[in-house]
């Protein structure tokens, strides 16, 4: 049984920091990106446009189902082949889940050409979108199939964690779409002219994905003669859970603009989508370092060593919850303004609710998330597909039935509450089934202790909030990098003892140092 975390070797620390802050740094830009761009994308569709544009994307998101978990497979053994030095079981892990993208991808095609024809007749969508909902859908399902294709290349950088060069593809690509997307709404088109620019962006990204793999695994060999039963059973052994398990996912955080555009006008999905955004924002500061533990719970696997694995997943809970904490407070205090001040006064109350509940989850799912990857690399992720899947199920079931009393605040109820629960009543139960750590060891380290340390933040915050509102942006983000030390030395008092921190000091030095980053 792991009680306390331990040092986890420096080596293995040094390239998880590298690899998160690469991961950070490709958020921080996405997000710029994505905060200068949603608000030229509302006011030029307007309200109808962009929920019509949110609600295709939600539907289409479903055909990343498609995937069936095989790209985690592909994470997985690429990363353990690699470090065991079977270079031909790693091609043939490849060549095979090339073959299962590429009917996957025809299967998406096809899905989003039906999809599309009964768009308009199962949703209240506006007379003037009608004619080419269906063109948008089967345009968005070709970009899915090209994402699923390019999945292959995508996951054997990660397994080999060059999350550096992964993240720089997709900033350059995210910022030539940008500019191609605010181009094409100053020209006056519509969302026909988005889904084909989204579509020509996929296909860039793929063959830089592809040349980028090649690069960084040149005894990788992949053709259709590498394809063969044992390999597709080794990949059909992982994925099929991985697969029931994004089921469960979907069913999370697409149903919530379905369920809305089902029952009510289309353009209150955009009321909803500004704060659950947000939220979606935050928890990809948590998936930045949850990605770099999937590869690296694969590697130590491999090397047999389940004590240093325990010793990462109590620490990486830690410090994912004292990550997001931050900003889960600042949005349940300060969400409303932030959005009025943003995207206007008119969003300021109805999306801040929206904001205000959907954020009470993230103080205890970002160390659940993180867990679960840890799960996924050593392949013991099977009894969480009942857990995804009940959630998903009790999303939807709870959206439905809030949508009829709350509108769509009942929508964002119906997502906290099933969230609140797995974390509670699930996780600290099956992280010592399956690491053998302790549920006080888990709980103390992964909420408690990060909850007290977030306390003067979280009050200063709000007298912030009620005495000196901002009046603009530029002021709301000056006050919060102001406020910020507060939840660093809280983190600092509370969460590290004094070896960590010490440790802290000297990877932040071995950082600073210029050296050759080794695959």
């Amino acid at each position: 049984m792991t009680d306390a975390p331990t040092q986890p070797t420096p080596r293995a620390a040094g390239r998880i920091a590298r690899n998160v802050l690469s991961n950070w740094g490709g958020y921080v830009f996405s997000v710029a990106i994505n905060f200068f761009l949603a608000p030229l994308v509302v006011r030029y569709l307007g309200n109808s446009g962009y929920g019509v544009w949110t609600l295709i994307v939600s539907l289409t998101g479903y055909l990343g189902l498609l995937d069936f978990g095989v790209r985690g497979a592909v994470t997985r053994y690429t990363a353990k082949f690699h470090t065991e030095a079977d270079h031909e079981k790693a091609g043939g892990v490849a060549s095979s889940a090339l073959l299962i993208f590429v009917v996957a991808g025809a299967m998406a095609i096809l899905l989003s050409a039906v999809l599309g024809l009964f768009f308009t007749g199962a949703f209240n969508v506006p007379p003037e979108y009608r004619r080419v909902a269906a063109l948008v859908m089967t345009l968005a399902g070709l970009s899915v199939a090209v994402s699923l294709v390019s999945g292959v290349f995508g996951g054997i950088t990660v397994g080999l964690q060059r999350f550096d060069l992964s993240n720089a593809l997709e900033a350059g690509v995210a910022a030539l779409r940008a500019v191609a997307i605010l181009a094409t709404l100053r020209a006056g088109k519509g969302i026909v002219a988005l889904a084909l620019v989204h579509l020509i962006f996929t296909v860039a990204r793929a063959a830089a994905a592809a040349i980028v793999a090649f690069k960084l695994y040149p005894e990788l060999r992949i053709g259709p003669g590498r394809v063969s039963r044992s390999h597709l059973k080794l990949i059909s052994t992982f994925s099929m859970f991985s697969f029931l398990y994004y089921v469960g996912n979907n069913l999370i955080y697409y149903t919530d603009s379905v369920v809305i555009g089902t029952y009510l006008p289309v353009g209150m999905i955009t009321i909803f989508v500004i704060g659950a955004n947000l939220v979606e924002y935050a928890r990809s500061l948590v998936t930045g370092i949850s990605q770099t533990m999937s590869p690296l719970a694969s590697v130590l696997e491999a090397k047999g060593d389940m004590q240093e694995l325990s010793r990462w997943l109590l620490l990486g809970c830690r410090t994912a919850t004292m990550v997001a904490l931050p900003v889960a407070v600042t949005f349940m205090l300060r969400g409303g303004s932030f959005i009025g001040l943003w995207m206007g006064a008119q969003y300021a109350n109805p999306s801040g609710r929206i904001l205000w509940i959907l954020s009470f989850s993230l103080g205890l799912w970002p160390a659940c998330h993180l867990a679960a990857a840890i799960m996924f690399g050593i392949g013991k992720h099977k009894p969480l597909v009942p857990l995804m899947v009940a959630e998903g199920l009790s999303n939807l079931v709870l959206s439905i039935v809030g949508v009829r009393y709350m509108g769509i605040e009942g929508v964002a109820w119906g997502t906290a509450v099933p969230s609140l629960a797995a974390s509670l009543l699930f996780w600290p139960w099956y992280i010592r089934r399956a690491l053998g750590v302790s549920p006080a060891a888990y709980v103390l380290s992964s909420w408690i202790r990060p909850g007290v340390a977030i306390v003067p933040f979280a009050l200063a915050s709000y007298a912030v909030e009620r005495r000196w509102p901002a009046s603009n942006l530029l002021i709301y983000f000056v006050q919060v990098a102001v406020l910020m030390p507060l939840a660093l030395l809280g983190y600092w008092l509370a969460c590290l003892d004094r070896g960590q921190r010490e440790s802290v000091r000297r990877h932040v030095l071995r950082l600073l140092t210029p050296r050759p980053f080794d695959t």
